[in-house]
Order: C-alpha cells, then structure tokens, then sequence
C-alpha cells in the first residue's frame, strides 16, 4: 500500500516479522527526479516512489535495522535519497 499525503509519500515494509509504517519525504522524491513542487501533484509523487521503490524500501529498512522500532514509523529523506 502507497498513498501521498502532506508531506509524504506513505509505506509499509515487513522487519522482524512486523509490518512498519514508513514514509519518504516529498522533497527526496522532488529532488530524485530533479523537479520542483508546482510540477508534481500526488499521482507524480507515487509515481516517482514507484519507480524508485526497491531502494526507499532498502534504505528504510537499513534505518530500521540502526535505529529499530520506532511508533512514528521510519522516515526516508533526502540526506538518505540523495547523498
């Protein structure tokens, strides 16, 4: 499951046996696909989360593996995206 929202483009991964809720900033997306906000509605931003799913899922999973459980969910940005 995907959905954009606020600021954010919303995932779930399964870690531990547990499903997590994670989300990847919107300017990370922006910045991946070298766009600017007014060009980008919401289909855009799952869009862009789609194309580069396999690795926001890796990176979020990475975090949860340095960080652990967290109940606000693991967040992708852009010092993560885009070093």
């Amino acid at each position: 499951m995907v959905v954009a929202g606020g600021d954010y483009v919303h995932f779930v991964v399964e870690y531990g046996g547990k499903i997590e809720k994670c989300r990847v900033t919107e300017t990370a997306l922006l910045n991946r696909e070298r766009m600017s906000r007014k060009d980008a509605g919401y289909a855009q931003l799952v869009a862009i989360f789609v194309r580069h799913r396999a690795e926001i899922e890796h990176l979020a999973l990475a975090k949860l593996q340095l960080e652990g459980h967290s109940d606000r969910g693991v967040v992708v940005t852009t010092e993560d995206l885009n070093p």
